[in-house]
């Protein structure tokens, strides 16, 4: 099978993605896959160290932008369609997945017009505007939850779940090793997080001896929470931009504290990992709570609002963590029963199906 896989632009698109070529491979060594993102995307940086190929075309998002430059996006589109045409005329793909992010918008554009197989991958629980308007126009959608079928009418509409990377597997941490926090924001780090941890360094002295914090801060903050840390004298911290080898990080952890979107959900819980999540406030639709308010529904998750979030509160659900070892216990068998481990080769079987239509 020929496959294009359109989208990008965070880690919650990205690493999705490759899970899905990594599980078409793994089944398939003689399956063609090309990726097509934007070169201003984690795409351009993450794909090469997988070994897969990029076509970049030239497209800007709308989120966050002024009117001014979304009416420059708007203007650029027909140029990233052809751009597209040109790219699936020379690709020749069997079928066309979508996976989120402003590049896949022209892709599918381009793949409609030039009849194509198409398919969406959604991640979160509330679908973004440029899915929803794109739903009835593919052959099969993949969903992450099943409360999303309410945004999704369409009888080819399946849940998955979201594919997670094989090397994603649940490993128990080490015994003998100190109490292991792991602390981000998502691929692009987050700064309220940031400033609330280091806040809380002076409220959690007395544990400095105890805990072992990994925190990932994104490239803008790194200098500064490097030297926050450094100044209250915490040796025991390792600070990094980008963690690129996630499952790694995951299975040394006893305790996360993270944002609440779809890939990173999907990542704890396959995982097996006892979570704070602080919901970023801004994303589309609320996606971040409303993906956070089904896991701690569930018993699987704390969960701190970022309105609430400060370094006195957030020191308190640290201390909370290291002094409640049966109930993290409980978290980690809760959130491993709403992990989908086959969501990628699920995926893939579809996928295959799909293409051998006629």
């Amino acid at each position: 099978m020929r496959l294009l896989i359109a989208g990008g632009g965070t880690g919650g698109h990205v690493f999705p993605a490759i899970a899905i070529a990594e599980a078409l491979l793994e089944k398939d060594k003689e399956a063609a896959i090309l990726f097509v993102g934007t070169r201003q995307g984690l795409e351009s940086k993450i794909l090469p160290k997988f070994q897969f190929s990029l076509k970049c075309i030239s497209m800007r998002g709308f989120k966050g932008k002024s009117g001014a430059q979304k009416i420059f996006s708007l203007l650029g589109l027909p140029w990233a369609v052809l751009q597209s045409i040109w790219i699936i005329l020379r690709f020749k793909p069997d079928v066309v997945l979508g996976v989120g992010g402003y590049a896949s918008l022209p892709v599918l554009v381009a793949a409609f017009m030039m009849r194509k197989k198409r398919a969406i991958q959604e991640q979160n629980f509330s679908p973004g505007l440029a899915n929803r308007l794109l739903f009835p126009w593919v052959h099969k959608i993949f969903l992450s939850f099943e409360g999303s079928k309410q945004f999704c009418k369409a009888p080819d509409a399946v849940v998955t779940g979201n594919p997670v990377r094989k090397k994603m597997v649940q490993v128990p941490p080490e015994e003998d090793q100190k109490f292991s926090i792991l602390i981000f924001g998502g691929s692009l780090g987050a700064h309220a997080i940031n400033r609330a941890m280091l806040e809380a360094l002076p409220y959690l002295s007395s544990l400095k001896e105890h805990i072992q914090i990994v925190h990932q801060t994104g490239k803008n903050d790194l200098r500064w929470v490097e030297n926050g840390y450094a100044e209250q004298s915490w040796a025991t911290a390792t600070i990094v931009d980008f963690i690129y080898e996630m499952d790694q990080a995951l299975q040394k952890a006893q305790f996360v504290i993270c944002r609440s979107g779809a890939t990173t959900l999907a990542e704890v819980a396959l995982c097996g990992k006892a979570c704070l999540f602080i919901p970023y406030p801004h994303a589309a639709n609320n996606e971040q709570e409303l993906n956070a308010a089904m896991f701690l529904k569930q018993g699987a998750a704390r969960v701190l609002l970022n309105w609430k979030l400060d370094g006195q509160t957030l020191a308190k659900e640290i201390q909370w963590a290291t002094s409640h070892p049966r109930e993290l216990e409980e978290m980690r068998k809760k959130i491993v029963t709403l992990s989908y481990p086959y969501a990628a080769q699920a995926i893939v079987q579809e996928l295959e199906g799909l293409s051998s239509r006629p």
